[in-house]
């Protein structure tokens, strides 16, 4: 069996799961994406070298943030039947926080309660309605602001309106734990210890986390939610657990010293048990699950 782990650049958490994964199976092929070439032509080619990365059957991805809307774009060339820790629509749903809060949301996963403004009279609006403090950020940008009033509320996003920027505002976080996921199981967690008030993106030091039965089950159904195997869930443990952020691909070796559990491992063993329960699946049950998925597709084009 073989399988290819599909990177930006091989960091010590890609270095770690590259040494686990050498353990199972029986080639590992690591593939910077900055060097991959993407053809539609006659058929789609994804190349690396002169290697055709479409035959691989098993896929884990470790795209950065940045590259999502493209692992989104790459993943969906490959064959239906490649196996893949994370699928192309979980890039697409994790590559704008606002939009993925809202799928949870729809699908019945609590999230912390979040606005989004494209106009300083709308946010104005919002901000009329909610409980301050609340913290109020650029899309695009991790640093925000934590504001105590109306007052300082409306002079920051009177500001980012002459910028023509959109906002969001947001719930203060103060107490949020990190959850890691590898499918079917929670495998660590952590809590981010920090003076600064936006605890969500600030940097601080990780403290290992022991986590109710409530905790680990809404960490599993966010996976489940975007059919994701490998993931950090950040949540919110302020009155009730609430969903603030995924990562799809967190650094791993922090937590894992922190905690005392090695992370990397704990994902490749999920990883290659499920690969393997796949290919084991008998026929005629792919041939059901093939089934169903085409008459949804029927359904959907009526």
């Amino acid at each position: 069996m073989t399988l290819c782990i599909l990177g930006q650049e091989k960091t010590e958490s890609n270095l770690r799961l590259l040494e686990e994964a050498k353990k199972r199976f029986d080639s590992v092929f690591f593939v910077p994406i900055e060097s991959i070439g993407v053809g539609l032509n006659k058929d789609f080619s994804i190349t690396y070298r002169t290697s055709d990365l479409l035959k691989f059957k098993a896929v884990l991805p470790r795209i950065p943030r940045r590259f999502y809307s493209y692992a989104y774009q790459l993943l969906s060339l490959f064959p239906a039947d490649a196996f893949m820790a994370i699928p192309p629509i979980a890039f697409l749903l994790a590559s704008e926080r606002f939009f993925l809060l809202t799928v949870l949301r729809k699908r019945g996963i609590p999230t912390l309660n979040l606005y989004l403004a494209r106009s300083v009279m709308a946010a104005t609006r919002i901000l009329e309605s909610v409980q301050f403090p609340v913290v109020i950020r650029v899309p695009a940008q991790k640093t925000g602001v934590t504001v105590k009033s109306i007052t300082e509320a409306k002079s920051i996003t009177e500001a980012l309106g002459s910028l023509q920027q959109p906002v969001l505002i947001e719930d203060l976080i103060k107490d949020m734990v990190s959850v890691y996921v590898a499918r079917p199981d929670v495998v660590a967690a952590v809590k981010k210890v920090t003076r600064e008030q936006d605890v969500i993106f600030a940097q601080g030091t990780l403290k290992s986390q022991r986590l109710g039965i409530e905790v680990r089950h809404l960490a599993l159904e966010v996976a489940e939610a975007i059919d994701t195997q490998i993931m950090r869930v950040d949540i919110s443990l302020n009155k009730e657990p609430r969903v603030v952020n995924i990562e799809l691909n967190p650094g791993l070796m922090e937590p894992s010293r922190v905690t005392g559990i090695n992370i990397p491992e704990k994902i490749i063993q999920s990883f290659y048990q499920n690969y393997k329960t796949n290919l084991e699946k008998p026929i005629l049950m792919k041939f059901f699950e093939d089934a169903k998925s085409v008459v949804k597709d029927v359904l959907k084009k009526k």
